[in-house]
């Protein structure tokens, strides 16, 4: 209640901006809270996947490097 109240007082300008402002606000902490607190999927980072970990980005260089991958130069044609 005491937010609408708050929100009726000062101009529509403002509280549409005020309310945009906090809807971002909450959306932000909503998303660190999952990102943060939740399940650790091995990745470099708590909730990211594993392919961002630095052992399987070695994977992927040494696959490229065994296919003799070069994705630039097959556009050269």
């Amino acid at each position: 209640m005491v937010l609408f109240e708050y929100l009726t007082k000062i101009s529509p300008a403002q509280a549409i901006g005020q309310s945009v402002v906090g809807a971002f606000a909450l959306s932000g902490l909503v998303w660190g809270g999952f990102r943060y607190t939740g399940e650790d999927f091995g990745g470099a980072l708590p909730g990211e996947p594993k392919t961002t970990s630095a052992e399987w980005q070695a994977a992927t260089r040494d696959y490229i490097v065994a296919q003799k991958m070069n994705p630039i130069s097959s556009y050269r044609k």
